[in-house]
């Protein structure tokens, strides 16, 4: 089944979301802050773990078809809680205050963190758009 329209903004948030994070491991890698093998783990500061990356690319791409809109619905609904959960945590885990970052990567850090709650607003209009389908 093809993707619809009503699902293509939490699907390119989403693949937005991910460029964001492989970035942002990039920059802790390069910046000293991260190895490559923290970079992208349970100890990354700039980005999202990686099983994460691939919970929400599956979830976005499930979220944005309307073959059967339980499955789509149930997937829009714990991106949704993924990623604002995610979001709001982010800012109460103290990486916001760590002395290894500098201005600029704590910018990154709010950046990531408000792209994956603009994918968690994304997600949660998906959830709405097939509710009121079923």
């Amino acid at each position: 089944m093809a993707i619809t329209a009503g699902g293509r903004p939490v699907l390119l948030g989403t693949a937005a979301l991910l460029v964001i994070d492989v970035t942002g491991g990039l920059l802790a890698v390069s910046s000293d802050v991260n190895t490559w093998g923290e970079a992208w783990g349970s100890s990354a500061l700039l980005a999202a773990p990686l099983p994460m990356m691939v919970a929400q690319a599956i979830l976005a791409w499930l979220a944005a078809r309307n073959a059967r809109p339980p499955v789509g619905l149930v997937a829009a609904g714990v991106l949704a809680l993924a990623c604002l959960v995610s979001a709001i945590s982010g800012f109460f885990d103290g990486g916001l205050a760590n002395d290894e970052l500098s201005g600029g990567l704590v910018a990154w850090q709010v950046f990531l963190l408000t792209a994956t709650a603009v994918v968690g607003v994304l997600a949660i209009v998906r959830v709405r758009q097939l509710w009121r389908s079923r």
